[in-house]
């Protein structure tokens, strides 16, 4: 019993101790069959719940499309003019000053039918709304089949 009272909790899209915080969630906006290009939004913009200060220390990218094509994830401390998914991504100049970092997922381990992207960051953030507004983007050719919509979590300490 107590292993599946883990496992729910791990699944939870947002968990909190008083050591981290990790939040779990499906990549929104991902067009299925479109052909995205190297420096496209990958999905929509969505915003990570945080402490007003922490530091990110690990990110998961649960390939379920068996792509293992490397990811960006930009983060913001602010809101910031959303890029359509598969088109190429622009945050403005004026928007540049709030970036909390990108953060490279580039080393993917496999398995049959699906991958992990791993990143151990240890990036340090400000977030003085308690949110961080992120936007993933592609540095390959995806082309994501229907039922296979990645997934990632974020870890925060």
């Amino acid at each position: 019993m107590a292993f599946s009272w883990i496992i729910e909790k791990i699944l939870s899209p947002v968990i909190v101790t008083s050591k981290l915080t990790v939040v779990h969630q499906q990549v929104p906006g991902i067009g299925v069959g479109a052909a995205y290009a190297t420096g496209d939004a990958f999905g929509t913009t969505f915003v990570i719940p945080s402490q007003d200060e922490g530091t990110i220390t690990k990110v998961i990218f649960h390939d379920l499309d068996n792509e293992g094509l490397r990811k960006e994830l930009w983060l913001f401390s602010r809101p910031f003019t959303e890029t359509a998914d598969n088109a190429a991504f622009a945050p403005t100049a004026q928007e540049n000053p709030y970036s909390v970092g990108v953060i490279p997922v580039s080393t993917f381990y496999g398995a049959s039918g699906n991958q992990i992207g791993l990143a151990l960051p240890a990036l340090d953030y400000l977030a003085p709304q308690k949110k961080l507004y992120g936007q993933w983007v592609t540095r390959g050719a995806d082309n994501i089949a229907a039922g296979s919509i990645p997934e990632f979590t974020v870890v925060m300490a």
